[in-house]
């Protein structure tokens, strides 16, 4: 199977160097803004490399499903079939591919995020001194920034669980379309329609979950003199958060499996190599 995500990823390689490109230059970018003290391109900078990760977040999912769908398309290429490997594993290594690829670009762009902060702190003696106060404040609170970190690392995986399993409800819905509709001009219909179906129906499931602020519980309220106090439960980026995370990363992870094995099962039985 690894030698078949190598060639997903030869084929995807000159666009893939061309985000890397672009990464980079705004990096240099932010740096050197940084270390001249223009503020003002400083901000540009970050705004752009945020644009540019959710360009890399749009590209895993248009790039692996047009790729996919060109290759139902045309029976001749690389999907149908290079033997002796089966149905699962080159479905397999297609989700794969997108797995590493979504995680590869979240990794790079948590790292570049957490490292350009900390030279701005580090840049900005003022900033730093705001940090340690907010540092301070929730430690008042039972919340520590270690937490915090923890909470938004595992939202992050979350968050590119959910990624992929959009991009598996679209390699289902486009197997649908080019096996029980192959011959009909029109299977792109079913395959949409099918798409926006089963999206909607996790989302709701995803919501009957309930939310990490719904489980924070308001130990002490109390209003004086016009203010309102308040004091909250929360070591909670590990005792709730995280657990209130868990389902729907739980549902993110079956339909991601379902949509592998019904991919290989009905490509298994509705194409003819």
């Amino acid at each position: 199977m690894l030698k078949l995500v190598k060639y997903e990823f030869r084929k995807a390689r000159s666009a893939l160097l061309a985000l890397l490109g672009i990464a980079a230059v705004l990096e240099v970018y932010f740096l050197a803004s940084l270390y001249s003290n223009h503020e003002d391109n400083m901000v540009v900078a970050g705004v752009l490399l945020f644009f540019c990760a959710y360009a890399a977040a749009i590209f895993v999912f248009v790039r692996g499903v047009t790729s996919y769908s060109g290759e139902l398309k045309n029976t001749s290429s690389y999907l149908i079939f290079m033997t002796p490997n089966s149905t699962l594993k080159i479905m397999g290594s297609k989700y794969l591919y997108t797995f590493v690829n979504g995680l590869f670009f979240t990794v790079l762009f948590a790292v570049l995020t957490a490292v350009d902060a900390a030279l701005a702190l580090r840049q900005y003696g003022e900033l730093n001194s705001f940090l340690e106060t907010v540092r301070s404040f929730f430690s008042l609170y039972g919340v520590y920034l270690d937490q915090i970190g923890y909470g938004i690392l595992f939202m992050l995986l979350s968050v590119l669980l959910s990624v992929l399993s959009t991009i598996a409800v679209a390699y289902f819905s486009i197997t649908i379309g080019h096996t029980l509709f192959r011959d009909k001009k029109w299977r792109w219909l079913p395959s949409l329609v099918l798409f926006f179906a089963l999206t909607w129906a996790i989302n709701w499931l995803i919501g009957q979950f309930p939310t990490a602020w719904d489980q924070m519980v308001v130990v002490n309220s109390s209003v004086g003199d016009g203010t309102v106090q308040m004091e909250v439960t929360a070591n909670a980026m590990v005792s709730v958060v995280i657990p209130s995370l868990l389902p729907a990363a739980g549902v993110s992870l079956a339909t991601i499996l379902l949509s592998l094995f019904g991919c290989a099962a009905l490509l298994d039985k509705k194409v003819s190599l």
